[in-house]
């Protein structure tokens, strides 16, 4: 879907049959129209709103790959006219360094619920006018009194869900149940575990029977050195674990829980799980950037995804948890049954979420570069 010219990624709207890819997997498949030739050139410069007339029919929209039903943004588009370009990225870290630089042209980007506080203590996003978002009211009352966002002041949630690990059973040669799956005879050379720091420090620290979320210098350290020791077992570090899950080419991989079940689609073998020692739990959030030129339109974007049979949609397609307590009725039965999609409150209880660190956040980057350069 794209090409390049002179270091320029000129990139199309949205296309409804282009393949489908990994929620984190960073192909920049899709993207936003730009001149080729026109170095440094964002999407910021497209027919935006100066903030002092009715707003262009236009939404840039930045999210995780293949995070998005088929029918999603040409349904939005057909209900308002409004013209959706959309683009990707592979992980909180990248999302964050793009949005806190500024002047990206985004109308809407999907963080994770920590990045969330993050960009709010940061200033980096706008307040939402609920009265704009009437369907607010569809969500979850835990969605509406969530911690990280109490209110839906700046966010809407969009899809939850869990990262654990999928893997192959008859290629491993076992049932796996937990981080220690890494270290079975079948798995070294085969395996992989997330391209993002606090997922790949949370696997550590949970394996080593820590607190996911310590800021303990004992504990980022020991959590670093197994990271390391890691490394070497696997085949690689990467966020683009789909398609070789879904041919051999890894059998074992730290993953979120949809990608596997997309993956399980095509490849009945690949099954997911919970480690029992214990994973994270996570909610992605709509949000509009600070300076965003179509803000009206992020709106009315977030009030069609609260439609109860869009929201629905969205969740039979990338089979992540619903936000959205309308949909439910809508959702297919084998997602809404399958308590690895949507579990109980009793298992999500004992699932963490992730919490900003603070300062602590730079020890962990630190560390993070140490692994990855080692």
């Amino acid at each position: 879907m794209t090409e390049e010219h002179d270091n320029v990624r000129v990139a199309f709207l949205w296309d409804p049959t282009s393949p489908r890819w990994s929620r984190r997997r960073f192909l920049q498949t899709m993207g936003f129209m730009a001149a080729a030739g026109a170095a440094g050139t964002s999407c910021g410069g497209g027919g935006g709103s100066s903030g002092s007339g009715p707003e262009a029919k236009r939404l840039n929209f930045y999210n995780w790959t293949d995070y998005i039903a088929e029918s999603t943004i040409p349904g939005f588009t057909k209900a308002t006219g409004i013209k959706v370009t959309y683009d990707n990225y592979s992980s909180n870290d990248d999302l964050f360094a793009k949005i806190r630089q500024g002047g990206t042209g985004y109308d809407l980007i999907v963080p994770t619920d920590n990045f969330v506080v993050k960009m709010i203590d940061g200033g980096l996003l706008e307040k939402l006018d609920l009265s704009k978002i009437p369907n607010v009211k569809n969500l979850d009352p835990r969605f509406r009194t969530a911690a990280f966002d109490p209110g839906n002041r700046y966010s809407i949630p969009w899809q939850w869900g869990t990262t654990g690990i999928g893997y192959d059973p008859d290629a491993v040669g076992s049932r796996v149940d937990d981080w220690t799956g890494f270290d079975l005879p079948a798995v070294k050379g085969r395996s992989s575990f997330l391209d993002e720091a606090r997922d790949a420090f949370g696997m550590a620290m949970y394996a080593l029977g820590k607190d996911p979320n310590s800021t303990a210098a004992g504990d980022i350290e020991a959590a670093r050195k197994y990271l390391i020791a890691l490394k070497k077992k696997v085949k690689q570090i990467t966020s683009d674990y789909q398609d070789p899950l879904k041919s051999g080419g890894l059998i074992l991989a730290q993953a979120y829980s949809g990608d596997v079940f997309q993956v399980q689609a095509e490849n009945k073998k690949v099954q997911y799980v919970i480690p029992k020692s214990g994973a994270f739990q996570w909610v992605d959030s709509l949000c509009i950037p600070k300076g965003a030129k179509h803000p009206g339109n992020a709106h009315k974007f977030m009030n069609y995804i609260l439609e109860p049979k869009v929201g629905a949609a969205l969740t039979n397609y990338v089979q992540y948890g619903t936000p959205n307590k309308a949909a439910l009725p809508f959702v297919d039965k084998a997602v809404k049954d399958n308590p690895l999609i949507m579990p109980p409150a009793d298992v999500l209880a004992e699932l963490k979420f992730q919490k900003p660190l603070g300062e602590a956040e730079l020890k962990i980057a630190d560390a993070w570069t140490s692994v990855k350069t080692s």
